[in-house]
Parts: C-alpha cells; structure tokens; sequence
C-alpha cells in the first residue's frame, strides 16, 4: 500500500524557522489573502479516486487555513475513499470545530509541536498546544506529535530536562510520534557533538522508560531488516517511493522536501541509481563503502547530504552511526542481531509495504514497528520475518516524513490505530 500526501496549499500561518518549505514559499510569495485560489478542489478528488487504494492525509504547509468547510470535505472523501483520514497540521487553529471533522471523518491527527512554553520558541503560536492535545486525546481520537530537536529544546541540559519531562507526559497520554534533528537549518540546530550527545541520551532515556519514538525504533528495525522510516530506505528524489504527492491544481509530484523554488513533476520510473553510487564510493568522498550499516541506513535523506548532492549521504551519517553503534550493542547483549547475519539491514522487495511509508522522514508511520520486540531466530539471531516485512505485516504503512500505528497500547490512543503518515511541514 502507498502514501498518497494531499498538499492543496502550500502556504502556512506560521513562520517557523527552520521549515524546509520556507525557500517555496517566499518564491512563490504566497499569503493568507489568497488560499483559495491555490487548489482545485475538483481535480484534487479526480486524482484521489485514483489513489483509492493508497494511505491518504491531508498536509501542507498548513491545512487547516483552507477553512473548515474544505478541510471538511477532503476528510470526508477519504473517509469514503478509505473508511479513514489522516491530516498533519501545526495546530495552531484547531478548535471544538475540528475537533467535530476529525472525530467525523475518523482523522488520525498528526501534530507538529516541540514542547511547551519557551521549548518551542522556533515555532511560534504553538505555546499552548500540549493543552489541545490533551483535549483531543480526551475525545478519543488518535494523536501522534513530530517534534524537532534543535537549541529551543535541547541546546542546554535545564531545556532537555524538560524536553524528558514532556515526554513522559506525553506517554501518560499514550501519544508518541517522532523526535526529527532540526536540519538544514543553520543557527537553529545543535552543533553535532551536541546533537550526538543529546540523541544517545534520549535514545537511552527511551529505552529505560519503554518510550517508543523514532528515529530509534527505525534503526532498531534497520538493523533487523524490518520496514523503518524512509530517511533509512533506498530513495530516488524523482520518484520517491515512500510518499506520492498530490498539489493543488492536481499535479503528481514526489516527497516536498526534494523541491525548492519549484514542483517538480513525478517521474513515472524509479531507480536505485543513488544506492549504486553510495555503495561504490569511499566514504571519505561522500559515500559509503565498506559501511557496515548500509543496508539498514541507505545513506541517509537524500535532501539533507554532504555538499547539497544527492549523490552523497547524509551529513547527518556521525549521529546516526553512533545510534546505530548503541543499539548494535543493546541488540547483541541480549542476541537478537548479528552482523554476520545475511539478512542484517535488507529489506526484501516487493513486499505489501518494501519500507517504511514516509515520505519525509519527519514522521514515523510505525505499523507495530513501533515496538521493539525482539524475536530471535536461532539460526541467524535475527527476528522472525525480518527478511520481508515490519514487526506487524498487518500494520505496515512512516517521519516526514513524515506518525505511529498505534495499535499498541502504550503508543496510541486506541487499540486500532492503524495510522497514515502524516510528513510534516518542518
């Protein structure tokens, strides 16, 4: 099943700082004044009803700004499209209104929100969003939360104490989702021996507390082979396999984060051509040869690499390598992975869902990947099915790409949270 990511408008009511759709937006000068006037509402359900058979939610920029009546009739035509809905918004403008659509349409809600108060400073207007999740978790929909890890929330130890704090109340909720490096962003996001530090603290935080979050509940499925988020999966920027893109005069184009000044139109055939020059290139030049993590990692984003080449890996490869490090050690202690393991980090093609449904990577679209339950298999330490599917096949869908599948009880508000990927607007 793919990810069909409906994008009607690509304008947003907030001005958050480290927004990689931010460079789009002053192209194309877009406003509030003229929201309306960027989508065709008809031709977006002509291409819906094509994608009948794919995963659909709502995105942006910000889509709640097309007003209720509009959010009201996309949700609804995937409801009857899908029997569900999906949308990632910042939040800023939800209200008991929407709050009415959503539970109508059966909409998964997936939030963009980096904690409360001075935490997310880079996203203002969202100071009091915890409350309306609160709210919405309370009227029993499903709620997961992107949250970017950048200074406003982790750049001194007192901020990342509370980042911790917000997260164990964010587990009393039962919402989870995914904590994304800021990126792309210089002056916004931590310096990299801070990032390292901080994100081996968290992943070891999660760990002593059952916190389910990616990315690191993505390496660990890596690292066994299972679907994990796209930023760790083969991806071609001109057909990316892990989201479709619906714009808004109906156009087909591929995951946002591969367009700037312009939408780029879908290309209809996929290759692996960035995967070939990543294996066949020294590391020292950008690429990965001889890294043992290749098959669970694939270089990384390709929107987020050494130099600004897609050809290279991501310059985020020292933080990723060092969790990696850390759960090939948690794994090993107690015999669950190998190395050796010809089915270390593969994952079988052609499956109901080959990756990790994301589209962004900003957002995790977890299946029951969301759980870390190791399952040995004697003969090569690996889980059971690791070569093909996710923990759950069942569940396969994540980011940003961008939010869990929260049938397990601890990760999601009801037992049937078979979320869609959100991808998310930073």
């Amino acid at each position: 099943m793919g990810l069909l990511l409906v994008k009607p408008y690509l304008g947003c009511n907030l001005n958050c700082k480290y927004c990689y759709e931010r460079v789009y937006r002053k192209e194309k000068k877009l406003n509030l004044g003229k929201v309306k006037s960027q989508y065709d509402l008809k031709k977006i359900f002509k291409e819906m009803e094509e994608f009948k058979d794919y995963q659909q939610v709502l995105h942006g920029g910000e889509p709640l700004v097309m007003g209720k009546k509009d959010v009201k009739k996309i949700l609804m035509k995937m409801k009857k499209l899908t029997g569900r809905s999906g949308i990632q918004t910042n939040g800023f403008l939800i209200d008991d209104d929407f709050i009415k659509i959503f539970k109508k349409c059966n909409t998964s809600v997936g939030v963009s929100y980096d904690g409360p108060e001075e935490l997310s400073k880079f996203r203002p207007g969202t100071s009091n969003l915890d409350e309306k999740v609160r709210k919405m978790v309370k009227q029993g929909l499903r709620v997961s939360m992107i949250m970017v890890i950048s200074k406003a929330n982790a750049g001194n130890d007192k901020l990342l104490g509370k980042l911790k704090k917000y997260l164990l109340e964010l587990n009393e909720l039962k919402v989870c989702g995914r904590l994304n490096p800021c990126a792309g962003a210089p002056g916004f996001e931590l310096e990299e021996k801070r990032l390292i530090k901080i994100y081996l603290d968290l992943a070891d935080f999660c760990l002593t507390h059952n916190l389910r979050w990616s990315p690191f509940v993505d390496i660990v499925n890596g690292l066994q082979g299972k679907c994990r988020v796209c930023t760790f999966s083969s991806c071609d920027i001109f057909h990316t396999k892990s989201a479709t893109v619906l714009v808004g005069d109906g156009s087909i184009s591929n995951c946002i984060r591969t367009n700037e000044k312009e939408i780029i139109l879908r290309h209809p055939a996929e290759y692996n051509t960035r995967d070939e020059i990543l294996k066949e290139t020294p590391q020292e030049f950008g690429g990965c040869l001889n890294c043992k993590y290749f098959n669970a990692c694939h270089g990384g984003c390709p929107t987020q690499t050494i130099d600004n080449d897609w050809r290279n890996r991501t310059y985020l490869c020292p933080l990723y390598k060092a969790l990696f490090q850390f759960y090939e050690k948690t794994l090993n202690f107690f015999g669950f992975y190998s190395s050796r393991s010809k089915y270390a980090g593969e994952v079988k093609r052609g499956g109901i869902n080959e990756i990790h449904q994301d589209g962004h990577g900003d957002w995790p679209n977890h299946g029951d990947s969301n759980q870390i339950n190791f399952e040995q298999k004697e003969e090569d330490h690996v889980p059971k099915n690791s070569e093909n599917k996710g923990i759950d096949s069942k569940y396969q869908d994540d980011s940003h790409g961008d939010w869990p599948n929260h049938r397990d009880s601890r990760c999601g508000n009801r037992a049937d949270h078979k979320d869609n990927a959100h991808g998310d607007s930073n």
